[in-house]
């Protein structure tokens, strides 16, 4: 299982997506790898699907959730808090609500692969000084 950003979701999705050529093949890389997102990242993907390419797009997300190749992490009330220690750690970097959630599902998981686009992962570290391994 590998842990799994909007961005990725959205350019895989959108052929027309910057990063579409460079996450389609990542994604080819790790085929038999389920991805795991969080509620915060799938919402932002909704929104920039519906945006970027309508209900059809959105309809390819919806396809990857029903057939189980993306789940979502569903956090306890106390990770939900935590994601604010993430936010005040980070408040120099652009380390948003979505790209909290995805530090604590790490923590919680143990999951340490991300597949994102957004290069703030190479310096985020988790609580106890873990760095996560960013795809691609």
């Amino acid at each position: 299982m590998i842990l799994c950003d909007a961005g990725p979701l959205v350019a895989i999705l959108i052929a027309r997506d910057a990063a579409h050529e460079r996450c389609t093949q990542a994604v080819r890389s790790f085929q038999s790898v389920k991805m795991m997102t969080t509620e915060a990242c799938l919402a932002e993907a909704f929104h920039l699907l519906g945006r970027g390419g309508g209900l059809r797009a959105q309809g390819g997300l919806w396809s990857l959730l029903r057939a189980g190749k993306l789940t979502v992490f569903t956090p306890t009330v106390n990770a939900r808090l935590r994601t604010g220690a993430y936010m005040e750690r980070y408040a120099d970097r652009p380390c948003d609500y979505a790209d909290a959630t995805l530090l604590v599902a790490a923590e919680d998981t143990g999951l340490r692969r991300i597949f994102t686009i957004d290069k703030h992962f190479h310096a985020y570290r988790l609580m106890d000084g873990t760095a996560l391994e960013v795809i691609p």
